[in-house]
């Protein structure tokens, strides 16, 4: 790592603590990532990690219009940016139901998603929407390994799918898919151990 990259000058001029971001290094990263990536629109950057509008603007101006996000107020940041497709990456349950409602409401110009994993917030979603005259795009969440969220794939996640497909107000949206379990250092074992997570969900998408 080099160093002299992060290094401030007037430091004593910064008040502490602060979030120091290092613009030149940050666009570096953006401009690799849709490098790897091969087209921006593969990409679904995840705001929680930032929580800032100069980021998303950044992935903006490099054509990355799909955003992710963990709760409302992200979302409501990611739209104010300039986000016009946003998902919500969990199941939406409690008084996030008329949130989603308010929210579809309020920003009729954008995308908005959610995922779902679970028979129960996938019916209450469904309610919701029909008594507010709306509908909802939703992915299903499929756990590939790390069992934090989402279905494995089988029966279950079958049926879960068909009940989106099936029920008015509902819009089924794909599949979620994060692999989060795989940090192996080693770039091959990492590649084999994604590629194998991806032919278990493309075999069963198909």
């Amino acid at each position: 790592m080099n160093q002299t990259r992060y290094q401030i000058e007037d430091v004593d001029q910064i008040i502490s603590p602060s979030l120091v971001v290092f613009r030149e290094t940050l666009e570096e990263n953006l401009a690799e990532m849709v490098r790897i990536a091969g087209d921006p629109a593969r990409l679904r950057p995840h705001c929680k990690t930032h929580k800032m509008s100069q980021v998303v603007e950044l992935q903006l101006a490099l054509g990355i219009t799909r955003h992710k996000c963990a709760t409302f107020a992200e979302a409501e940041m990611l739209v104010a940016a300039g986000v016009d497709d946003v998902l919500l990456a969990y199941n939406l349950v409690g008084p996030n139901l008329m949130r989603a409602v308010e929210f579809l409401q309020t920003y009729p110009q954008v995308k908005f998603s959610a995922t779902a994993d679970h028979h129960g917030p996938i019916q209450q979603m469904a309610e919701v929407m029909q008594q507010a005259g709306l509908s909802i795009d939703l992915l299903l969440d499929i756990d590939t390994g790390q069992h934090r969220t989402g279905v494995m794939v089988g029966p279950e996640a079958k049926t879960l799918y068909q009940q989106i497909v099936e029920t008015d107000g509902l819009i089924a949206g794909g599949l979620h898919v994060y692999d989060g379990q795989n940090h192996q250092t080693d770039l091959a074992e990492r590649s084999e151990a994604v590629h194998a997570g991806w032919q278990q969900v493309t075999a069963f998408r198909d």
